[in-house]
């Protein structure tokens, strides 16, 4: 399973698109309390500026999950297939 796609949504949640058409919603929010070094996190900025490269997402060298996080943590959501592409374009 790959990362395709990472949106960075309302409230500090990730929306994860996998390679399988899986869709993840990822709540960041928990992890910035559950990890206090995360916090810097809450700047709404940098929480947009997320990105990803093969089974991570990434903000610097300092903030990243991998994937098996995501897949544990996060909530699978439908997502009917023209919003999928117009999230992921």
């Amino acid at each position: 399973m790959k990362l395709i796609n990472v949106e960075a949504k309302e409230n500090y949640i990730l929306r994860v698109y996998l390679d399988d058409a899986s869709v993840v919603d990822f709540n960041v929010k928990a992890e910035l309390e559950r990890i206090p070094c995360y916090k810097p996190l809450y700047d709404a900025a940098l929480f947009r500026s997320v990105r990803f490269k093969n089974k991570r997402i990434f903000w610097n060298d300092q903030f990243d999950f991998h994937l098996d996080q995501i897949l544990e943590r996060g909530e699978f959501v439908q997502v009917d297939a023209t919003s999928r592409m117009l999230d992921i374009l």
